[in-house]
């Protein structure tokens, strides 16, 4: 395919990105930022011109606000960015307009965002990211029910079809835009249909189909009186002579070629058509033996030189060997066909080079097998890529196919969702109302059993002097705050660990619960010591104290959603601290869990235990919500924190910021 037809192609689908409807004029910033976006939009204008208009603009829009009006201006700079080929302000605003839509939920602005960015990576020739971001636009058009800039980006997607060998794909896509376009009768579209859809038959040699596609298009020209910039018809009739150039009918091909040549659209005389025009030309005189003189194959490589277009010049090289072949002259035959391969290897067009090394080999016997070993290694690499290539394009192709219909079948079950989401959420406060009424039934339980118990205890201690007494208070407050901290806790965390059995009762959820069943024997065993070991200490601690933290840690990151990190400095010595100081410490830091898992809606917490001169320092640390002062002065938590920092003589203080998160300090001498 001509490169140019591809490249109008491209521009094509900009056509009309920069109509807006009636916005209203807001103030003096909006009305230059209008004004300066019509002039840049003025094709009349020189090209520099247009391009400062549309900077001027850029700098009146205030990026700070995201409304309508701005997405709309940004849309526009992006257009005309696009359309004159400047990719590196390009890139910046695009991002701009990128978080503006997708802040806003914008689904238009989303699609046009796709829009642009699969026309930029197709500029680039990045056809993976072109496509990808092509079958989004569609997508989201679609659901828009937006069926031009559909049927626009269908026709864009047909060109990345017919580049990976899709014909089939290519085919059934540009005849899609094509029902559209006819159906809106617009020809100038309709024309770059037809023309891809020539493009494609040529290239699965259904030569026939080809050139009934490249007349319609020629008719669909001549019909609607068609002669613009965006129609080039120098490209369709130079389709047709290579049509018949294949099939060796040169004198055929050479009129459409003249043809060609005097379309008054063609471009100036430097253009790229016009340089191949000539390499055509050339080529077919040279097939039939017409070819008096280089002269036209020379003016065709000093045009493709100058545009530096190497590919194509190497051809012109080739041609011209074959000219001195003709001539019997061995030694410009020879030049030219190294520099053909010169030529297409420094432009990096593998099937161009191929075909260089082919025809340096068919006129140089010595060089041949050099020749031969370098075209199966490009070929084997080229082979490679294409597959590679092939792989990544159906490899986006299906995932986004499987996104669309995720899509889609998310939005058919939403209603049903909400209803049964609803349902479930009632129950399951039901659920949360009654767990907490058992919960405290049986809190109540407890503290009357403990009631008993310490009703006996005094009973017995009444002949102990006021230090026992006092001893006992103590005790009991103790045994209080044990129960709080440690059963309730655990109770919580079983509960809450369990309740999801109301929800999803199959098999791998049950195994998950079971451990937790086993959770209940360990607070009965907890319970018993409690009870019955009142003068003993408590047994947790037998197992290392460090330890018992990390597996601390280890439970609340597999319960919770937070991702609790521990730090304890390599200095602090836990056999130098008391019994009482560890359980106190292991109790502060559970309750510590329980608040950060039950208000901070925190994602990481970290615990660090250091030494600081004759003190041990606790500092627990969330990324949360914070919490609110008057909070820490009711919380029943916060104030056993506080009680057990107070018996160890040590001082405890609270830092919080809204959104900021929660730093919670303890400190206590290492001698108390």
């Amino acid at each position: 395919m001509n490169k140019s037809i591809v490249l109008l192609a491209i521009i094509s689908i900009l056509s009309g990105c920069s109509q807006i409807g009636n916005q209203p004029e807001s103030n003096h910033t909006n009305d230059s930022v209008q004004k300066y976006l019509a002039l840049a939009e003025n094709d009349s204008l020189d090209f520099k011109k247009r391009v400062q208009y549309n900077d001027k603009a850029l700098s009146f829009i205030d990026l700070k606000r995201n409304d309508s009006l701005v997405r709309e201006s940004l849309n526009r700079v992006n257009y005309l960015y696009l359309k004159t080929e400047n990719f590196s302000k390009f890139k910046n605003i695009i991002k701009i307009y990128q978080k503006k839509v997708f802040d806003k939920k914008d689904s238009l602005g989303i699609a046009k965002f796709h829009k642009y960015k699969g026309i930029y990576y197709h500029f680039l020739k990045i056809k993976d990211s072109a496509y990808y971001h092509y079958l989004k636009a569609e997508y989201l058009f679609r659901n828009l029910n937006n069926s031009l800039e559909e049927s626009k980006i269908t026709l864009n997607k047909s060109f990345i079809q017919n580049d990976y060998n899709d014909y089939l794909g290519a085919e059934l896509s540009a005849k899609k835009a094509l029902i559209f376009f006819k159906e809106k009768d617009l020809p100038e579209l309709q024309y770059k249909c037809l023309i891809l859809l020539g493009d494609v038959y040529q290239s699965i040699g259904n030569d026939d189909e080809a050139l009934k596609s490249y007349n319609e298009a020629m008719n669909t020209t001549k019909r609607h009186n068609v002669n613009t910039k965006n129609i080039n018809k120098s490209d369709c009739l130079n389709n047709i002579g290579n049509l018949y150039r294949e099939k060796k009918d040169y004198k055929k091909a050479l009129s459409y070629f003249y043809n060609a040549i005097s379309c008054e659209n063609l471009p100036h005389k430097d253009s790229t058509l016009l340089g191949i025009l000539y390499n055509n030309i050339g080529y077919c005189y040279l097939k039939t033996n017409r070819l008096k003189s280089p002269s036209i194959l020379y003016k065709a490589k000093k045009i493709l030189d100058r545009l530096k277009l190497k590919d194509e010049s190497a051809i012109a090289s080739i041609y011209l060997s074959n000219y001195f072949i003709l001539k019997k002259d061995s030694t410009k035959a020879n030049f030219h066909a190294e520099s053909a391969i010169k030529l297409s290897r420094e432009a990096k067009a593998p099937d161009y080079y191929m075909t260089s090394l082919v025809h340096a080999g068919s006129i140089n016997p010595k060089k041949a097998p050099l020749y031969i070993q370098e075209f199966k290694r490009v070929n084997d690499s080229l082979l490679f890529a294409e597959r590679t290539a092939r792989n990544q394009y159906y490899k986006i192709q299906l995932e986004t196919e499987e996104i669309n219909q995720e899509k889609e079948t998310a939005l058919k079950q939403r209603t049903y969702f909400v209803i049964i989401a609803g349902a479930v959420f009632l129950i399951a406060i039901l659920i949360v109302i009654i767990a907490r009424q058992r919960l405290k039934q049986k809190e109540l339980r407890l503290q009357h059993a403990q009631q008993s118990i310490n009703e006996e205890i005094y009973q017995l201690m009444l002949v102990q002097n006021a230090k026992e007494e006092a001893a006992r208070q103590k005790e009991k407050k103790r045994i209080g705050l044990e129960l709080h901290d440690g059963v309730m806790n655990k109770l919580t965390s079983t509960r809450l660990n369990l309740s999801v059995l109301s929800i999803k009762k199959d098999t791998e959820t049950v195994e998950k619960c079971l451990p937790y069943i086993n959770n209940i024997k360990e607070i009965e065993n907890e319970i018993r010591n409690l009870t019955h070991n009142l003068n003993q200490k408590t047994s947790i601690y037998d197992t290392g104290f460090e330890k018992l933290l990390t597996d601390l840690i280890t439970e609340q990151n597999q319960i919770s959603s937070v991702q609790y990190q521990l730090e304890v400095d390599p200095i602090v010595d836990w056999e130098k601290i008391t019994e009482v100081q560890k359980m106190n410490l292991y109790r502060i830091l559970q309750e510590s869990c329980r608040n950060i898992n039950k208000h901070a809606s925190a994602t990481k917490a970290l615990i660090h235990f250091a030494i600081q001169g004759e003190k041990l320092h606790l500092t627990i640390s969330d990324d949360g919500v914070g919490i609110q002062t008057d909070n820490t002065k009711k919380g029943i938590g916060l104030k056993n924190i506080k009680h057990r920092v107070k018996e160890l003589n040590g001082k405890f203080n609270v830092i919080s910021k809204t959104n900021q998160g929660t730093t919670l300090s303890v400190s206590i001498p290492l001698k108390n």
